[in-house]
């Protein structure tokens, strides 16, 4: 099992105060777990409750095949 929760953008990565992100969208994020032979069990946005452009982080959950 693999639970990831990263910032969402646009594919760019770097520095955000002290902490290291890959940006990815979900397409993208998606795309890159299942080549590394992952199977997708569920995905969402983080904090719940608010408007899409009020949720940064992208949150998945997975099963090694």
């Amino acid at each position: 099992m693999l639970f990831s929760s990263n910032p969402r953008g646009d594919g760019q990565e770097g520095w955000n105060g002290e902490r290291y992100g890959a940006f990815h969208d979900w397409p993208t994020w998606r795309a890159l777990v299942t080549a590394a032979g992952f199977d997708e069990l569920d995905h969402f946005y983080r904090p719940p409750g608010l408007p899409m452009e009020q949720q940064p982080w992208l949150a998945s959950v997975w099963r090694k095949r």
